[in-house]
């Protein structure tokens, strides 16, 4: 490795993307400058990643590190590792199934040298494995990851927040981050699902200076064994348990919040509640109400908002059927 500070790292945990390791590669070095450094966390893969990777590093041996994890840890280990691993000025965590679109490191690094901000946010297209790679319909040829002001950069971080909840999109991979920025302690919770929805939005309260492209930089792989896709009681207790204590630590940051960012915060933790109630209860079973009040207690040490504070927030702002239907699931619990 070069010893010169790379002004990125692309950071990409494998396992088991034999399959699209070498097409995710070719897309970024057919576009990286001697700037940027590629670092893997091989998290004990069982197929031919590892000798992907060694083939790779010794072609390119000033550009790309591998970490190897002795035993399988999940996503969340090899994120935390790239994190310790990375020498770059900003961070750029990409799953090795997906694709960087071409032009996107130029864009990127035009978008730093001009405006330095802590967090630039991109868009990306989605497309369904073994499909031909174009989206299968045009609402997700272009995906924003943020609702707001575009092109620009901003310092306000209510408008930070709010637009990341109203996009709810807390994919790592739309997101590249001023490495001084992210706090030594905020770590990836090891063990567990929907980790980026865990340490995106925590990750936002640290940063001051942002701007968002809204142009498609990554090509998303959607696979058939997603999360979301394959959601037993179990992941859905962890999607509710992501943001836990989130509305706390909202609460007490500083500049303080305004009622409209609590709103957004408490509005995503609702959608979250809701969807999980609902998902749980077509699976039925003798733990289903004790799941729902779980999620309702998960909710309640998750939202800003109290169940009465975000009724009356609803009702305000003229939206009193997702209040009813707020209203429904806080009854089902009983």
């Amino acid at each position: 490795m070069s010893s010169a500070t790379p002004w990125l790292s692309i950071l990409l945990p494998v396992y088991k993307v034999e399959r699209f390791l070498g097409a995710c590669v070719d897309s970024i070095l057919a576009q990286a400058d001697a700037g940027v450094e590629l670092i893997f966390v091989d998290d004990a893969s069982p197929d031919g990643c590892a000798q992907l990777l060694h083939i790779l590093q010794q072609a390119h041996p000033h550009q790309l590190h591998v970490i190897r994890h002795a035993h399988n840890q999940g996503v969340s280990a090899a994120r935390n590792s790239l994190l310790d691993a990375a020498r770059g000025d900003y961070l750029w965590f990409i799953d090795p199934d997906d694709l960087l679109e071409p032009g996107a490191l130029a864009a990127l690094k035009a978008v730093i040298d001009a405006q330095d901000p802590d967090l630039v946010m991109c868009d990306f297209r989605a497309f369904e494995d073994g499909s031909d790679g174009r989206a299968r319909s045009a609402r997700l040829a272009h995906v924003a990851s943020f609702q707001g002001r575009s092109n620009c950069l901003q310092q306000d971080r209510d408008l930070l927040i709010q637009g990341l909840f109203k996009a709810g999109q807390f994919h790592p991979w739309s997101k590249i981050i001023k490495r001084s920025r992210w706090p030594q302690a905020l770590r990836f919770p090891v063990g567990r699902i929907f980790e980026d929805l865990a340490v995106l939005p925590r990750l936002a309260l640290h940063i001051e200076r942002f701007y968002h492209v809204p142009e498609v930089w990554m090509a998303y792989r959607q696979s058939k064994g997603s999360a979301l896709a394959n959601l037993s009681a179990q992941r859905m207790r962890e999607w509710v348990l992501a943001l836990q204590g989130y509305g706390r630590e909202l609460q007490a940051s500083r500049p303080a919040p305004s009622a409209q960012t609590l709103f957004e915060v408490a509005h995503f933790c609702t959608r979250t509640f809701i969807r999980a109630c609902k998902r749980r209860s077509s699976l039925g079973g003798t733990e289903l109400t004790a799941d729902l009040r779980q999620f309702l207690s998960l909710w309640q040490d998750s939202s800003p908002l109290n169940s009465r504070q975000l009724c009356l927030a609803y009702l305000y702002r003229g939206r009193s059927l997702r209040a009813l239907q707020f209203i429904f699931w806080l009854l089902r619990t009983r």
